[in-house]
């Protein structure tokens, strides 16, 4: 019976472990600018603050902090039954990536800034 239990216990740590190992969601991720951002290179794991102004397709959103404005993607599941409007002041983390038309964020979490 213990073996079953151990071997299930097992199973399951592996299985959370396994969810979260494509994620590069840290709360150490360094908090920039859109600004700062909009500069520099792909792969680059940060942290911003500030608004969802607006969606502009499916999963696709333009988030401004004051200083810019920079298209991120946010899969509907990261946003967690949260409502937010355009006036909503958010967190977000992510990796950035680099394309013809510049640079964008993939959102790996999202939360209500403090």
């Amino acid at each position: 019976m213990n073996k079953i239990l151990l071997g299930t216990a097992l199973s399951l740590s592996l299985l959370a472990g396994s969810a979260t190992a494509g994620s590069n969601f840290s709360y150490q991720q360094p908090r920039v600018t859109v600004a700062q951002a909009l500069r520099m290179t792909e792969d680059h794991d940060i942290r911003l603050t500030g608004h969802v102004v607006e969606q502009v397709g499916k999963e696709k959103y333009l988030f401004d902090d004051g200083t810019g404005t920079l298209l991120v993607e946010i899969d509907n599941d990261k946003w967690r039954d949260m409502r937010a409007t355009s006036r909503t002041r958010l967190t977000i983390w992510g990796q950035l990536d680099e394309d013809e038309r510049g640079n964008t964020l993939q959102v790996d979490h999202l939360e209500l800034a403090r």
